[in-house]
């Protein structure tokens, strides 16, 4: 099936426009990271992606290539990110997914190196830490890009996210973090809330 131009345009500004922000915010740097989107029905069965090797505060349309979710097949630029596999088993395993941001936010990556494991990983005295931490799940510390930890990020996803169409998230060890909901934008909010929880916690402990 071919895309319509114009809903292809409109998915790598948004790429590009999620993918600024995240950027500015300290979420992604350099070219770590990665992000997606179906485009719009009746075309959802295709993706665009990040690009590998993509500078993710500087992203062009060239930055940006089109994926057949089903199969993989890169039909349009390339080559795709290497965290492809996991974006495409994502997006099997929660159909209700519109989008994925995957991103080595700093206070998180700050916040795994000094919290014993994930009992107390954003465990806070707080209503809104209860919130988000409920749509947060684990995966073990496995090789970027393999086809190991897309399976165990899946696995994770399934289990926090089935019920969830408004989007959850998955934390890599060692790695990063793992956003998916309807839209980048809701993508993104989810990537901050819990940014902003990691803040939170690291000012309590170094308060102690």
């Amino acid at each position: 099936m071919n895309p319509n131009p114009e809903d292809l345009d409109v998915c790598v500004e948004d790429l590009r426009s999620v993918c600024r922000d995240a950027w500015q915010e300290g979420l992604l740097s350099g070219c770590n990271g990665n992000a997606s989107r179906r485009l719009p029905a009746p075309r959802d069965g295709l993706l665009c992606v990040t690009r590998s090797g993509a500078a993710k505060g500087r992203l062009t349309a060239r930055d940006c290539c089109l994926v057949d979710a089903r199969t993989g097949e890169i039909l349009c630029g390339g080559p795709a990110s290497s965290e492809l596999g996991m974006h495409l088993e994502l997006y099997r395993a929660l159909p209700h997914c519109g989008a994925v941001l995957h991103s080595h936010p700093r206070r998180l990556l700050a916040l795994s190196l000094v919290v014993a494991g994930q009992e107390d990983f954003l465990r806070l005295p707080l209503f809104e830490a209860d919130v988000w931490r409920a749509r947060l799940g684990f995966a073990p510390a496995l090789p970027p890009g393999g086809a190991e930890l897309a399976l165990a990020v899946a696995d994770a996803a399934r289990a926090v996210g089935a019920d969830k169409p408004a989007g959850a998230a998955v934390w890599m060890a060692g790695h990063g973090l793992c956003c998916w909901g309807p839209s980048l934008a809701d993508a993104l909010c989810m990537s901050e809330e819990l940014e902003h929880l990691a803040a939170v916690q690291l000012l309590a402990l170094g308060a102690r």
